[in-house]
Parts: C-alpha cells; structure tokens; sequence
C-alpha cells in the first residue's frame, strides 16, 4: 500500500513539473529527477497521460522529444504545504543577508501570492506550523554583514539580458580605487560570496567579472548587441573554484580522518572526484582557478586540510596564514 501511494505521490509530482514548464520534460529529465531507469520513466509519462489527459508533444532542435501537460483537471492536486513556504522564506532570508534585497523581495512577493490563493481554512491550518518552523530555524533575525547593492539594480540587469541591450555604468574598481564609466554587453550574473556581473564590453574581448557592489548609476542604453551562441555561463563559472577567472590548475586536497565526514557532504566543484583512503582520509580532486577564493574557504578547515597539489596553493595559503597570524599578534 506504501508504495502504491508513493506511486501516485510521483505521478501528480510530474504532472505538475509537466505542467510547470514551458517546453515539457523529456524521458532523459524524468529519469534524473526521479531516480528511475528508462522505463520505469516511460510508464510515468505513461500514468500521467491517463490520469490528467493527453500529453503535448514537441520535438526541439536537438531532436529530443518534450512531454508536456495542460490540464485543468490537475489543480485540485496542487497544494502547499507549511515546510514549502519555509523553505521559500529560507531562500529569501538567505538573498536578503547577501545583500540581494530585489531578489529577496521578489520571493516574498511570491510567497504572498502563493498564501492568497489558498483558502483561508488552509492557511489557518500552515500558519501555526509556519510560524514554528520559522521561529526554529531563526529565519526572523539573523544578523550578519552584507554588501549594499544599489537599489533598482536587479530589474534594469534583467531587462538587459533578456532584450540583449548593452548597459552603461559606474564603476568602483576595489583592487585600485579607481572610478571608471563602463558599457558592458551583459551575459549573466554569477553568485559566490559576492555577487558578480558576467559581460563584454563593448570594444569586445574576453568576459570580464564586475562586482555588483561596485555598480552604481546603472542605465539601459538603446544599443543591442548580438549573443555570442557559443558562450555558456555554466562552463565558463566551472573554470573558476568561485567566481574569479584563471587559468585552471589541478588541485589535490586531503582531508584527515577526523574531518573526511564533513568534506565528503561539500560539493568544491562540479567535476570533482573523492577517494576515501585506508586511513580514513578524504582526497578530493578537480581542475578550476581562483587561487585566492580557494585559500579564503580552505584556512576555514584549519590543520585538518592538506594541500597537495598544486605547490602554489600551498605556498599562498601559508603566506596567509602568516600574515593573519602577524598581523593579530601585534
């Protein structure tokens, strides 16, 4: 009986990812999702097909085939639960302490909307659940330092990136001080401790990174610009261990015994491998630059990581330490 209810629990999940999503979901996608083989994702579809009505079919360049749904017949199975708006509320506490405030509103604009359309004896019923989980997980007052990002920001960046329209600004450069006017073709935005801007400028050239927290005066110009169709944002962050760009190095960290637990719950990358040794240590091992960003997270493990490769990391992260050490000594 348990599994048959988790069954149809599954079904009415992927009728509504195939409800929710412009151009449907492949069988590939359906697998990943669900951790299920190819053809336990065919007789889904299969179920979703009988149980909410026919499924649209469309086929995209990349000669894949796209299931979707549109079927009124699914909105009495949609419902919110109190955990699902914590968790909305925990992604918005967590833009808003980034410094990240239109993201973060644009959330609880969302939750706020999410909560009218549900009856109000629904709401009677999540609220007193949603206040504790809220109240537990400190979601109401969590202090901490933040970068002040100019207000207004957010919605001018989106506009130029889904219009393709270059962006006039003023920049604050920190690693000289020095002010600068810039016109940037953008193409996305990266976040990692702070967030960045991903563009060209208009004499063209490589991508650059801007820190948001460095722009101000920020307008949308009349002049368009053509994409590059060859750049893909999630490759070009994949190169860097954070956001900063360098050439990529092969990077070799072992973590001992007593911290291999933790590391092996820690995604440092992407592409990275793990390999648990017979003395309970953890090495893990991938390809990025970023020299400095890896050195900032990696002193917050202490003795309990080793550098192994490359020698340069090693290197830069003691001179760190030293001059941390220094420099609270005196």
């Amino acid at each position: 009986m348990g599994m048959r209810y988790k069954h149809t629990q599954d079904i009415v999940r992927l009728a509504i990812h195939m409800q929710g999503t412009h151009s449907g979901m492949t069988i590939e996608e359906i697998q990943h999702e669900f951790s299920v083989s190819r053809r336990t994702a065919e007789r889904m579809r299969n179920d979703v097909e009988e149980a909410f009505g026919p499924l649209i079919k469309e086929k995209q360049d990349t000669r894949k085939h796209f299931w979707r749904l549109d079927s009124v017949s699914l909105h009495d199975f949609v419902s919110v639960s109190a955990d699902e708006l914590s968790e909305l509320a925990s992604a918005e506490d967590a833009l808003d302490r980034a410094g990240l405030k239109e993201r973060a509103l644009l959330l609880r604009d969302l939750s706020a909307k999410l909560k009218v359309r549900l009856p109000s004896r629904v709401m009677r019923r999540l609220g007193p659940d949603l206040e504790a989980l809220m109240e537990a997980e400190g979601l109401a007052t969590r202090p901490g330092p933040r970068p002040l990002l100019a207000r207004g920001l957010f919605a001018i960046l989106r506009e130029a990136l889904k219009a393709f329209r270059v962006v006039a600004f003023r920049y604050h450069a920190q690693s000289t001080g020095r002010h600068s006017r810039r016109r940037v073709q953008p193409y996305g935005l990266l976040y990692g401790n702070r967030a960045f801007l991903v563009g060209r400028t208009s004499r063209g050239g490589a991508m650059k990174l801007w820190r948001l927290s460095g722009i101000s005066e920020l307008a949308l110009t009349d002049e368009s610009f053509e994409r590059d169709p060859g750049f893909d944002l999630q490759q070009y962050a994949k190169q860097s261990f954070g956001v900063f760009q360098e050439k990529p190095v092969t990077v070799v960290l072992r973590f001992n015994a007593g911290a291999a637990l933790d590391a092996s719950t820690y995604c440092f990358h992407p592409d990275q491998t793990t390999v648990r040794n017979k003395d309970g240590s953890l090495t893990v091992k991938f390809r990025a630059g970023g020299i400095n960003e890896m050195c900032w997270h990696l002193v917050t493990w202490g003795d309990s990581v080793t550098v192994e490769q490359p020698a340069r990391l090693r290197q830069h992260l003691a001179r760190m330490c030293a001059e941390l050490a220094r420099h609270h000594s005196a």
